[in-house]
């Protein structure tokens, strides 16, 4: 996924980054069974089981910095088993190494671990994504050579070559952040021990209303909600759609959309916000009552923990009318983008 453009990304500042493992690959850990998982040593539930790859990646993470000349120590990350999360702090080396260099490293390092303790798969055999890509796909690295883990450019990358960044910048973000990655586990644990959760109608508190709510709840607590809306009188590819949809190719892993996605342009940004990884609070004119589903796609989104529908509205047995519809996606709306436009919250 892209980087923003107009953003300097050799700034001291705290990132989130997501790097997704490549399919056809062993899992990097293993979300465990167990409806009740036992205690750690600091009372903790353990949801994630480590494998001797989830414990090799997490040594190989914690002693990354030593190597990277300009990072601080990786304190907060996350081995699941198709994605890796972690907060990475740059140092300030007045503006000799940019983030994508040091992850494009660090995902360099960890591929050519992973194929020390696992075999190859054929089809990697004769792969052209190559670590050695790094510098193409990001022409804005600077000095990718300083990282000892360029040294060895012959194994395939593990990771997809698209990876995911939250810059993050505002008050509350880090500690939010912090919170998501390790919570990560049992958020998965809760998603395999309760699929139902996610498919089936319930209640929740939002912008100050109760909602009617279908989908995964804890997508209200994501780290970033970004409110869409979007004018039907846009034109397709002019300036405000164009900034509209990339806008929306930021929410990846970690953050959602909020809105309808009803007129054409949003319908464009909801395909962005999926293509990015990111997840959706989609607004619903219409209510639904307690058997309700959306159409098998939506539906599958839902169970996969990256949708959920509101609305503030009983269900009727006759569709409203258009001027109704029009009434209450504009009421639903101006709530969401009020309650997200408030102090403290998670834009």
């Amino acid at each position: 996924m892209g980087r923003l453009l107009t953003f300097d990304y050799t700034s001291p500042f705290f990132y989130m980054v997501t790097l997704k493992r490549r399919k056809g690959l062993a899992d990097l850990s293993q979300i465990t069974d167990n409806p009740s998982p036992p205690l750690d040593s600091r009372g903790r539930r353990r949801f994630l089981l480590a494998s001797d790859l989830t414990m090799a990646f997490a040594a190989a993470i914690r002693g990354f910095a030593a190597k990277s000349q300009g990072l601080w120590p990786i304190e907060t990350f996350i081995v699941m088993p198709d994605h890796l999360h972690l907060l990475l702090h740059l140092r300030d080396t007045g503006g000799q190494t940019g983030l994508a260099a040091h992850v494009e490293a660090l995902a360099a390092a960890l591929s050519r671990l992973y194929f020390t303790m696992r075999p190859m798969p054929e089809a990697l055999r004769h792969s052209d994504l190559r670590n050695s890509d790094a510098t193409s796909r990001h022409p804005g690295i600077a000095n990718p050579s300083f990282h000892p883990s360029f040294a060895n450019q012959s194994v395939p990358s593990i990771f997809d070559p698209e990876w995911h960044d939250w810059i993050v910048m505002r008050d509350g973000q880090l500690a939010a952040f912090t919170r998501y990655i390790r919570e990560n586990p049992e958020r998965a644990w809760r998603r395999h021990q309760n699929r139902r959760f996610f498919t089936q109608v319930g209640r929740i508190g939002f912008a100050g209303r109760e909602w009617f709510a279908y989908g995964n709840r804890d997508i209200l607590g994501l780290p970033v909600l970004e409110a869409f809306r979007c004018s039907r009188s846009w034109r397709k590819g002019g300036d405000e759609w164009s900034a509209a949809i990339a806008r929306a190719g930021r929410i990846g892993p970690g953050g959602a959309g909020v809105g309808t996605f009803m007129s054409p342009c949003e319908k464009d940004c909801g395909n962005a916000i999926y293509q990015a990884g990111g997840s959706f609070a989609v607004l619903s004119p219409e209510g639904f009552g307690e058997r309700w589903h959306p159409p098998r796609e939506k539906e599958r989104l839902c169970a996969e923990g990256r949708m959920l529908y509101l609305s503030l509205y009983e269900p009727q047995a006759a569709r409203p009318d258009n001027a109704t519809l029009h009434s209450r996606c504009h009421e639903m709306g101006d709530l969401a983008t009020a309650a997200l436009r408030q102090p403290g919250s998670k834009l």
